[in-house]
C-alpha cells in the first residue's frame, strides 16, 4: 500500500475527504501526514499538494502513539492504567532474557509486531524451543519488523473486552459502550456481542480508563481501547488501542442507533463539536439497547484447522437470511445473475476471508442468540467454497455460550466439539432455534443443501461406470486399461467437495469402501505436482498460499545445484503466507533433500496437497520393502548374523579410519538412526528401538 500514490489519486478525482477503512493504511501515519487531520490546517513539506483534503481519522500525533503498540503501553502507564509486563525486543536473545527475568511461571509469553493486527504478526509462546520460530515469524509479517514481548495472560477466566471511543480532537470525548471479543481463533476475531455479559462494575473501570486516555490524546473520530478482563479474579489489563472503525462497529451501531461512519465524516467537518453531532451521549451515558452479536462468515474450512477454503462463489450459491433484527453486510450479492459481469466471486490468497458479516439484534441476550442461530440456519453459501457456518452455530448454540463461560482460548480448546454442536443444530428444524446442548442421539447425519454444490451429481446405488485409464500425455503404444465399476451404496454424497460409499470393480475380488474429499478448490497451475501420500519421501504443502521463503537446501536444488544439502529434523523448509500470515513447513525428519516439487519457487501461489520437496533419510529407506524382506528371516539367523556384524564392525572401524569416521559423523547428526536401524534389522526388537528413542530425547 503506497500512502502517495492514495494521496495523488484522491488530488486527482478532486476528493475533499479520505476515509481510511480498517485497512493497513487506516492506522498509519503514512497516509495522514501527507492530508489534512485534526490539530494540522495543512499538509506541508511533502509531494502532494493535499491542503484541502481531509483525512477522516485522529491526529498524526495520535497515529503515531496508536500505531506503535510499546508506545500505547507507555501512555497507558502514564496515566496510571494497568499493563502486562512486557518489553521491546530485537533478537531471540532478547525474548529470552526477558523470559529469564520472569523467572518462575514465565510461560506462556507473546510476541507481537508493533504494528501488527487481525492476528497478523502475533504468536504465543509456552516453550524455549518455540520462541526462536515465534520471532521469525512475527517479524516476516510485521512491515516495520519490529516485534515486542509481554507475559500473556489466556486461558480460562481471561475475557477480551474493548471500549468503543469518539472524540472531536478538542478535549471533548465519549464511549459508546463496549463489545466483548472474547471468541478467537489464532488472535482473530470470530464472535462479537454488545455490550459485554460481564457484569457492569467489572467493565466500568475499563469505560473510565479508555475516558481518561482518550481525553489526555485529544482524540478525534472514532477509537477501541482493548482491555483483558479476568472474570474470577477482577484483574484487568490493557492491550493496545485501534484508532480507527473496527470490523466490528456493527454491533454497537445496533445497540446506540448510530451510524458510525456517519458520526466520522460529521466529526471531520470544519468547526464540528461532539455535543452538536452527539448531544445525549455528550451528557449522559446513553443505556445500551439491547444485545447484538456479530457473526463472521469466513471461507475457511473448521475441520482442517480453519485452513482457507479458495475457489469461486456464482451468485445463484448465495442465500442470505433476513427478517426483524438481522443485517447482513458483505461483498456478495445473491440472487439469479448468471449473465452480468458480477455474477461471480473469486477467494484467493492475497487478501482476508472474510465473506459477510451476520449481524443480529434483541432486546434480550436469549433472544439474540435464538435469532442468531435461526439467521445461521437460513443461510446458504454453495458451491466450493467452505465455509465456518457450522462453527458459528456450534458456538452460539453452545451451553459455555449460554451460561457467559467461554474465554479467550475457548474455541481452540473446544473446535472438534463445538463443530459437533453445529452439526446438530443447523439439522434441526427451524422451530428448534436454541437446543443449549448437543443431542445425544446416534441417529445417523443426512447431507444438509449446504454442503452440496449446485447441480450436484444425482448419483443412486446400482449405477455403473466404464473406467479407461491410458498413459498421459497419449502414447501410440500405450495400452488402455478398462475396468468396470459399480456404485454399490452412497454414503455422503456433496460431491464435488465429499462423496463416499462402496464400490464393486473389475480389479478387486471384493467391494471397497471409498471417501472421496476434496484437497482444495485453488486453481493449481499444471506447472505443479501433487504428493504421493503414499510416498514417505514426499512433503505436501498442508494448505494452500504463497511461497515466500524456502530453506537453503530446498533452494540449493531449486537453483539447480548439485550438491544435496543435508536438512535436520524440525528445521523449516518452506513458508507459506496466506492473507498476509506465515505458516512454515518442517522437516518431519532429518535428510538430503533429493529435488524440489516442480514449480515450488518464491513467488509461487500453490494449492493444497502440491508436493514441495522429496527427499531422503536412512530410516525411512530402510523401512520400505528392503526392510520387509529381511524381516523375512527366522529370527536366529538374523541374531547370529548381528552377532557376527557386532564382533567384526569395530574391528573394520579401526582398520580402515575413515570409515570409522564416517560412521561417527552419521551416529551423531542422525541421533542413531543407524544404529537403530542396524539392530533393528538383524535383531528386530522393538525393545532395542525404544532404548535408542530414549536416548535421542
Amino acid at each position: 500500500m503506497d500512502p502517495e500514490h492514495i494521496a495523488n489519486v484522491a488530488q486527482r478525482a478532486e476528493c475533499t475527504h479520505v476515509h481510511p477503512g480498517y485497512g493497513f493504511l487506516s492506522e498509519s501515519p503514512g497516509l495522514a501526514s501527507l492530508l489534512q487531520t485534526p490539530g494540522s490546517p495543512q499538509a506541508a513539506g511533502t509531494t502532494v499538494d493535499a491542503a484541502n483534503i481531509v483525512f477522516v481519522g485522529p491526529s498524526v500525533e495520535t497515529l503515531e502513539i496508536a500505531s506503535d503498540k510499546m508506545r500505547s503501553r507507555e501512555l497507558a502507564t502514564s496515566q496510571g492504567v494497568p499493563v502486562a509486563p512486557g518489553t521491546h525486543v530485537s533478537s531471540v536473545e532478547d525474548v529470552r532474557q526477558f523470559v529469564g527475568a520472569l523467572r518462575e511461571q514465565a510461560f506462556p509469553v507473546v510476541i507481537k509486531a508493533l504494528d501488527g493486527g487481525g492476528g497478523r504478526g502475533i504468536r504465543l509462546v509456552y516453550t524455549k524451543d518455540e520462541i526462536e520460530d515465534a520471532f521469525r515469524r512475527c517479524v516476516g509479517e510485521s512491515a516495520s519488523q519490529s516485534v515486542f514481548v509481554e507475559k500473556a495472560l489466556v486461558g480460562s477466566g481471561w475475557r477480551h473486552v474493548e471500549v468503543q471511543i469518539v472524540g472531536d480532537g478538542r478535549g471533548a470525548v465519549t464511549h459508546l459502550w463496549e463489545r466483548e471479543c472474547s471468541i478467537q481463533r489464532r488472535f482473530q476475531k470470530v464472535v462479537e456481542i454488545a455490550p459485554s455479559t460481564l457484569p457492569r462494575e467489572v467493565v466500568e473501570p475499563l469505560l473510565q480508563a479508555a475516558l481518561k486516555m482518550a481525553q489526555h490524546l485529544r482524540y478525534a473520530g472514532l477509537g477501541t481501547f482493548e482491555f483483558l478482563v479476568n472474570d474470577r479474579s477482577k484483574e484487568w489489563i490493557f492491550l493496545e488501542i485501534n484508532p480507527r472503525i473496527q470490523v466490528e462497529h456493527t454491533v454497537t451501531e445496533e445497540i446506540t442507533g448510530l451510524d458510525l461512519v456517519r458520526v466520522q465524516l460529521l466529526l471531520s467537518l470544519p468547526g464540528a463539536s461532539l455535543a452538536a453531532i452527539l448531544p445525549v451521549y455528550s451528557r449522559v451515558s446513553y443505556p445500551p439497547l439491547g444485545y447484538a452479536i456479530q457473526l463472521r462468515l469466513v471461507a475457511e474450512d473448521p475441520r482442517k484447522s480453519s485452513r482457507l477454503s479458495t475457489g469461486t462463489i456464482a451468485s445463484s450459491d448465495v442465500a442470505w437470511p433476513s427478517g426483524r433484527g438481522i443485517r447482513v453486510d458483505t461483498w456478495l450479492c445473491s440472487g439469479p445473475y448468471g449473465t452480468l459481469p458480477c455474477s461471480e466471486w473469486a477467494v484467493g490468497v492475497d487478501f482476508d476471508s472474510l465473506l459477510a458479516k451476520i449481524v443480529v439484534h434483541a432486546g434480550s441476550f436469549k433472544e439474540a442468540t435464538s435469532r442468531a442461530i435461526r439467521a445461521l440456519k437460513e443461510t446458504r453459501i454453495q458451491g466450493k467454497v467452505q465455509t465456518n457456518v457450522k462453527l458459528l452455530a456450534g458456538i452460539i448454540a453452545h451451553k459455555d455460550w449460554v451460561a457467559h463461560s467461554v474465554h479467550t482460548r475457548w474455541l481452540e480448546e473446544n473446535t472438534r466439539e463445538v463443530l459437533e454442536v453445529g452439526e446438530d443444530t443447523l439439522l434441526l428444524p427451524s422451530g428448534n432455534t436454541v437446543p443449549f446442548a448437543r443431542s445425544s442421539s446416534t441417529a445417523p447425519r443426512m447431507s444438509s443443501g449446504m454442503d452440496a454444490a449446485p447441480g450436484t451429481l444425482l448419483l443412486q446405488p446400482g449405477v455403473s461406470f466404464q473406467l479407461s485409464l491410458t498413459p498421459a500425455p497419449p502414447n501410440p503404444a500405450g495400452q488402455a486399461q478398462n475396468h468396470s465399476l459399480v456404485l454399490s451404496s452412497i454414503g455422503h454424497n456433496a460431491f464435488p467437495s465429499q462423496l463416499s460409499g462402496t464400490i464393486s470393480t473389475s480389479f478387486s475380488p471384493t467391494p471397497l469402501s471409498f471417501s472421496l474429499s476434496q484437497l482444495s478448490t485453488i486453481t493449481t497451475s499444471s506447472q505443479y505436482e501433487f504428493a504421493n501420500p503414499q510416498d514417505p519421501s514426499h512433503v505436501a504443502s498442508p494448505l494452500a498460499g504463497k511461497v515466500v521463503e524456502l530453506h537453503p537446501a530446498l533452494a540449493s536444488v531449486v537453483d539447480g545445484s548439485t550438491t544435496k544439502k543435508r536438512v535436520r529434523k524440525g528445521d523449516q523448509l518452506v513458508v507459506v503466507s496466506v492473507m498476509k500470515m506465515e505458516s512454515a513447513v518442517a522437516a518431519p525428519a532429518g535428510g538430503k533433500v533429493v529435488r524440489s516439487g516442480q514449480g515450488i519457487q518464491v513467488g509461487a501461489v500453490i494449492g493444497e496437497g502440491v508436493l514441495l520437496f522429496c527427499y531422503l533419510y536412512l530410516y525411512h529407506l530402510l523401512n520400505m520393502s528392503f526392510m520387509d524382506e529381511i524381516r523375512k528371516i527366522p529370527p536366529v539367523t538374523r541374531f547370529l548374523c548381528g552377532s557376527t556384524l557386532g564382533v567384526t564392525l569395530p574391528v573394520l572401524l579401526q582398520i580402515v579410519s575413515p570409515y570409522k569416521v564416517l560412521f561417527v559423523k552419521e551416529l551423531v547428526t542422525q541421533k542413531f538412526e543407524v544404529w537403530r536401524a542396524f539392530t533393528s534389522f538383524f535383531i528386530g526388537g522393538s525393545g532395542i528401538n525404544f532404548v535408542f528413542d530414549i536416548a535421542m530425547l
